[in-house]
């Protein structure tokens, strides 16, 4: 590119510098603008092979109720004559898949969920810009999954007001106007070097544009013819060295296209969030505003993909050729005619043979047949309609669309057709899985976008614009997978009600209304049953079982301490005094401490008592007694007494 002059900016204020192309004067405008343009045209001859024959499957698909089929040998033919009917595999692929993929993606209450903990507040953000704040995101998804499915390209768009402070979006076609150009050897838009948008504009939106300020006052050129013709423009996204320190920068470019090439608006792709400057580095993060949507990629790796039209046009190019035929041979088998030689008084210009039909020839009293030459009968032949319908199976293979179930036999089993379908939907899931990826990836980029411009709530991070996905599942394609997927939730719900803990019922019962995409879930799944509560009599059982268990505890433990006891004064006879020392102090210490042992059982029951009797009040039940006065609980009689120790137990020996 020619030098033009160097701008003195502050990189790290870029909200302060307007439209720079005011502040270049009317040569460099126009050399810039001049530049620019052979770079794009450039870009637009890489890719010109590829958007022919994406216009040409469109133009297809738009005059697919006229026919494209030539018919055959057609001698009665007339200028009136209707075209040869189509197959239309493109056509019914498009709208099948159109309608599931919208239906999938646009079909849940919420567009975007939080992927990570915490980006709740975000995801409800992101789903109120794209379905109410924005009048044309959702409104513009179908057209652009139509195109997307037949060129198997197309674009969105995203620009942010900074004089209104909203966001607008665009869906943006890949051929025709208003079409996004790029160069066919990028391999991802991230770094594409350049990204243009042919648009055009009416007259009265380039004064409005220049009156808010938007564009620089340019003078431009309208047809004297038609004063409200539109003006072709170009919207350049490139990365270009405007303040000469050999370093690119990120620029949005718009240039008018009138008689002669003329910038009308510079502004930066970044913001002061969004850059990194230091003295050692100098690097932008900046944010897109072209977001591409792929049907099926190049299998050479490259950027331009495949669509419907290109993976049918051979087979219903044969497929129409072959119907034509077929119609053809079929319509002059019901409507036979000839060739009359000679001519006079009395005798028809034409003659024709048709059922139930005698046409009157005076023939001078010569034969018919001397005069009269039929033409050769026609007919279908069994093998051109089975060669047709092996054509369109082939098609609705390649689409993902084929009926698999069409001719399966009475006697097939669940799993079989479970198989059939499965096969049957991979086209249409590994695509629906990639649109959901691209809507993801939009919405990080919109994130990202908004939050460079300061324009997220209060309270709202941006987390890297990774905190928001699509909500739309992206393993459920068709209706039928999201019916499979209700039924299993279903079949855990009523598992886990008949083997408790086996499932989470209520999880089970949140993921059945989100995949069935049930109004308000939240008032339909119930709260959790409270556990059970004992009775109060179950509750008095239970304390007295409790007693009766640290009762023999205790019998158990004096039985000890009388053996140790004995064991003690059996030592003391036999030595006839405490000569052993050792042996006698360690006897001591096992009978003290099963002494404590008896105590604090003794304790600990009576403590249970109390306490059950406390939490039944005044109520009673059938054969308890009432709680004694000043809350000591009633005498229990279990065989066990006072729970003595035997002789000597409540103290060691002297």
């Amino acid at each position: 590119m020619r030098d033009i002059a160097k701008l003195n900016l502050d990189l790290n204020k870029p909200e302060g510098f307007g439209n720079l192309a005011e502040k270049l004067d009317d040569s460099d405008r126009r050399i810039l603008a001049t530049d620019l343009a052979e770079l794009i045209n450039i870009d637009e001859q890489s890719m010109s092979d590829w958007t022919g024959e994406a216009e040409g499957y469109l133009d297809k698909i738009e005059d697919a109720d006229k026919g494209n089929a030539q018919p055959q040998n057609r001698e009665q033919e007339g200028a009136g004559e209707e075209p040869a009917p189509s197959t239309e595999l493109t056509l019914s692929a498009v709208i099948q898949f159109s309608a599931r993929a919208t239906d999938a993606l646009l079909g849940e209450p919420d567009l975007a969920r939080a992927s990570e903990p915490g980006g709740e507040k975000l995801a409800a953000w992101v789903s109120s810009q794209l379905r109410t704040k924005d009048p044309n995101w959702v409104l513009d998804t179908d057209p652009l999954i139509v195109h997307m499915s037949v060129t198997g390209l197309a674009w969105r768009k995203r620009s942010f007001d900074d004089i209104d402070k909203v966001f607008h979006s665009y869906f943006l076609p890949s051929v025709g106007p208003g079409r996004v150009i790029v160069n066919k050897s990028i391999r991802s838009i991230e770094r594409a070097p350049r990204i243009t948008h042919d648009f055009e504009r009416y007259p009265y939106e380039i004064e409005r544009s220049i009156e808010r300020g938007h564009w620089i006052d340019y003078e431009p050129r309208y047809d004297e013819r038609d004063t409200q013709a539109p003006k072709k423009f170009y919207e350049v996204d490139l990365w270009l060295d405007l303040d000469g320190d050999e370093i690119d920068e990120p620029w949005t470019i718009t240039i008018s296209r009138d008689d002669f090439l003329e910038v009308i608006k510079i502004a930066p792709r970044w913001s002061k969030k969004t850059i990194v400057d230091t003295k050692d580095v100098l690097f932008f993060r900046p944010f897109h505003r072209f977001y591409p949507y792929r049907f099926l990629p190049d299998p050479k790796g490259g950027f331009l993909p495949m669509g419907f039209g290109k993976l049918l046009h051979r087979i219903e190019s044969s497929a129409d050729h072959l119907l034509a035929s077929i119609c053809d041979t079929a319509q002059t088998e019901g409507e036979n005619g000839g060739v009359l030689a000679g001519g006079g008084v009395g005798l028809p210009d034409k003659v024709e043979l048709k059922g139930n039909r005698v046409t009157t020839i005076n023939t001078d009293g010569r034969p018919l047949q001397d005069m009269f030459s039929p033409f050769p009968m026609k007919s279908v032949s069994p093998g051109s309609v089975q060669v047709l319908e092996k054509m369109m199976t082939l098609g609705d293979r390649l689409a993902g669309t084929l009926n698999n179930l069409e001719n399966a036999p009475a006697s097939m089993t669940a799993t079989m057709a479970k198989g059939l379908i499965d096969s049957g939907s991979q086209v249409q899931s590994a695509v629906h899985r990639r649109l959901v990826s691209s809507l993801t990836q939009e919405m990080h980029q919109f994130v990202q976008m908004a939050d460079a411009y300061g324009a997220l709530p209060e309270g709202v991070t941006a987390q890297d614009g990774n905190g928001v996905a699509v909500t739309a599942d992206p393993q459920l394609a068709t209706e039928m997978a999201r019916s499979a997927a209700g039924g299993l939730y279903m079949q855990m719900i009523e598992a886990g009600a008949k083997v408790p803990g086996s499932f989470n019922v209520q999880e089970a019962a949140s993921r059945f209304c989100q995949v069935m995409r049930l109004p308000d879930p939240e008032k339909l799944i119930g709260q959790p049953p409270p556990p059970p509560q004992a009775t109060p009599w179950e509750k008095m059982q239970g304390a007295v079982k409790l007693m009766r268990e640290r009762t023999e505890n205790i019998k158990v433990t004096g039985a000890v301490a009388v053996q140790l006891t004995q064991a003690l004064l059996n030592m003391v006879e036999a030595a006839g005094g405490m000569q052993n020392n050792r042996a006698a102090l360690l006897t001591m210490a096992q009978l003290e401490q099963a002494v404590q042992q008896m105590m604090q059982g003794a304790a600990d029951a009576g403590t249970s008592l109390d306490g059950v009797v406390n939490q039944q009040g005044d109520q009673s039940s059938p054969g308890v007694p009432p709680p004694a006065a000043g809350g000591a609980p009633p005498p229990v009689s279990n065989g066990a007494g006072g729970g003595a120790a035997g002789p000597g137990a409540g103290s060691g020996l002297q």
